[in-house]
């Protein structure tokens, strides 16, 4: 049986997994891991479902990232719930770097934790 902190370890290795699989654009492991109702919100309160977020975020061939790297991880499980929220640096080729406060949540489904919504919020 899981404990709790083992789920906590494997979620921020999935996290981590995310930002590497937005790096590469890989487009197989979002739509693997993002529930069908996934909602995303920008730090500019721009809101994106599954397919936008995949076509206009990930996809976007103006946002190359170099770098989009993650760190003070935490995560809070309840139940089949979870929430998952880290620091993020980020730099698009070509731009000035930021950083960004970035909280998941993620529900399990048929047994696999999908990431249900991601919320980030500019770091002054």
């Amino acid at each position: 049986m899981e404990t709790n902190l083992t789920l906590e370890k494997e979620f921020i290795i999935s996290q981590k997994t995310f930002f590497e699989a937005l790096l590469n654009k890989n487009a197989s492991f979002m739509n693997e891991n993002l529930h069908e109702d996934f909602i995303f919100t920008s730090p500019r309160a721009v809101i994106l479902n599954k397919e936008g977020f995949i076509q206009n975020f990930c996809f976007n061939p103006n946002l190359t990232f170099e770098v989009f790297q993650s760190s003070d991880e935490n995560a809070i499980i309840i139940d089949s719930t979870s929430i998952l929220y880290c620091l993020v640096q980020v730099k698009i080729s070509e731009q000035t770097e930021f950083w960004e406060r970035i909280t998941f949540a993620l529900i399990k489904k048929d047994d696999k934790w999908l990431t249900l919504t991601m919320t980030a919020t500019f770091v002054p």
